[in-house]
C-alpha cells in the first residue's frame, strides 16, 4: 500500500475479538489493503474520542491473513478498545519501528524469554523459527504473575509440537497450578543450548528485561546477540514529538528493538 502521509490513520475492521485473560484481548483486524510488517514492529492504534496508543504486532504476516494485536486494558484508550466487538472499526498507523533482526539467528540456537504481555511481540518468532532448517534449537521461557495471567496458554502445546523447548513459570501459584513457580531467570540452567553461541530475544516488564539480559550476558552470551524490545511513551511513532527520546535515541524510530550492547552504550534503561 502506498502511504504518503505517515500521520494519516487507516480504517481497519475488527474481524474477531478473543479474550485471553481477564484484562487482555486478542484482536484480529482486517486491513484496508496489503500492509507488510515485520516481527517486533508496532502500530499506533486509535479510537475516535479516546486517543492513540502504540501496540506491538502479535501476528506473523506469512501465517495469518489478519493483523493480530494483543491489548491489555490499562488506561483510557485501551479501555475504549476493549469495548470494541466484531464488525466495529478501529484506526491504525504504521507499521513503525525497526523490527527484530532475524539474520543474526541463522545457524544458531535461539532462546526466547517473555514476561507477561511481553509474549505478544515475541509470538511471531514462534512462527518464524521452529521447523525452519536455517535456525537451530528454539527454547522459550515464559513467565507470568500467576496462572490466570498466562496469555497464550492455549498455544503452549502447539509450540511444543513444533519442536520448541517450552518452560512456563509463574511468580505465585494457585490451587489449580501444578507447574513451575519462580522467575524466568531461575530456569536459565534448563536451557540445553550453549549460550556462548546462541541468540536471545527478550520482552517483558523493564525490571525483568534488565535482569534477563544481564544474566544471559554473565552466562556467556555476547551483548550483540541479546535482543530486546522496549516500551516507551510514544505519541507520534515517527520521531517528531520527542516523547520517547532516551539516551540520544528515539525508541519509536531507532527502536523499539535494541541489542544489549546498544542499551548499555546509550543508557536506554
Amino acid at each position: 500500500m502506498n502511504r504518503t502521509n505517515v500521520y494519516l490513520p487507516l480504517k481497519a475492521r475488527v474481524k474477531a475479538v478473543v479474550q485471553k485473560t481477564a484484562d487482555v484481548n486478542l484482536y484480529e483486524l482486517e486491513l484496508p489493503g496489503k500492509i507488510d510488517y515485520m516481527p517486533g514492529q508496532f502500530f499506533m492504534v486509535s479510537v475516535w474520542g479516546a486517543g492513540e496508543v502504540p501496540i506491538s504486532i502479535a501476528s506473523h504476516r506469512k501465517y495469518s491473513e489478519s493483523l493480530q494485536l494483543c491489548i491489555r486494558k490499562v488506561g483510557l484508550v485501551t479501555s475504549f478498545i476493549h469495548r470494541l466487538k466484531e464488525g466495529d472499526t478501529v484506526w491504525i498507523r504504521g507499521p513503525y519501528g525497526n523490527g527484530f533482526p532475524l539474520d543474526i539467528a541463522r545457524g544458531k540456537d535461539i532462546v526466547i524469554v517473555a514476561g507477561g504481555i511481553g509474549i505478544a511481540p515475541l509470538r511471531p518468532l514462534l512462527h518464524e523459527f521452529p521447523g525452519n532448517k536455517e535456525y537451530g534449537n528454539v527454547a522459550l521461557i515464559y513467565g507470568s504473575r500467576d496462572p490466570d495471567d498466562i496469555i497464550f496458554r492455549d498455544e503452549v502445546e502447539t509450540w511444543k509440537q513444533r519442536g520448541v523447548d517450552v518452560i512456563v513459570t509463574v511468580d505465585r501459584q494457585n490451587g489449580k497450578w501444578g507447574g513451575n513457580v519462580g522467575l524466568v531467570t531461575d530456569f536459565f540452567s534448563n536451557i540445553k543450548s550453549d549460550l556462548h553461541s546462541a541468540v536471545a530475544y527478550v520482552c517483558g516488564p523493564e525490571i525483568m528485561i534488565k535482569n534477563v539480559i544481564r544474566d544471559l550476558n554473565l552466562m556467556g552470551m555476547p551483548q550483540d546477540m541479546i535482543i530486546t524490545t522496549l516500551e516507551a511513551h510514544m505519541k507520534c511513532g515517527v520521531g517528531k514529538c520527542g516523547h520517547c527520546y532516551a539516551g540520544c535515541k528515539y525508541i519509536c524510530t531507532d527502536g523499539p528493538v535494541f541489542s544489549y550492547r546498544e542499551i548499555r552504550e546509550y543508557e536506554l534503561i
